[in-house]
């Protein structure tokens, strides 16, 4: 309902502006632009069998960042994450490949417990 509250608002004001003939700011009037670029840090993981599996398709979603500031998590957790990864938000990882990520971060990033 607040959607189609928000459109109609919208749809009405670009109709009254239109309407009115009121002028648009061009881009030149608004001065020159400026931009910067950000350096690139890459993800430091911890070397292991599976890392290239987890920099490539976990990173399609998300920084692989992310990895190193979980604490560390046992093994059926990791699986969990991972699975939950592809069911929840549509993940591309072949079932092969999620034991392989799943793997490195019990190995890499997990504890003693299974």
């Amino acid at each position: 309902m607040k959607k189609n509250i928000v459109f109609a608002i919208l749809v009405s004001a670009g109709a009254f502006l239109i309407q009115h003939h009121v002028p648009m700011v061009q881009a030149e009037e608004m001065g020159p632009v400026h931009s910067i670029t950000l350096p690139t840090i890459p993800a430091e993981l911890k070397e292991g069998a599976g890392k290239d599996k987890v920099m490539t398709l976990c990173g399609i979603c998300h920084s692989p960042d992310y990895i190193p500031m979980q604490p560390r998590l046992p093994a059926k957790t990791w699986d969990s994450e991972v699975h939950k990864m592809i069911k929840v938000f549509g993940a591309p990882i072949s079932d092969e490949d999620a034991k392989t990520i799943s793997s490195y971060l019990a190995a890499q990033y997990g504890t003693d417990e299974k």
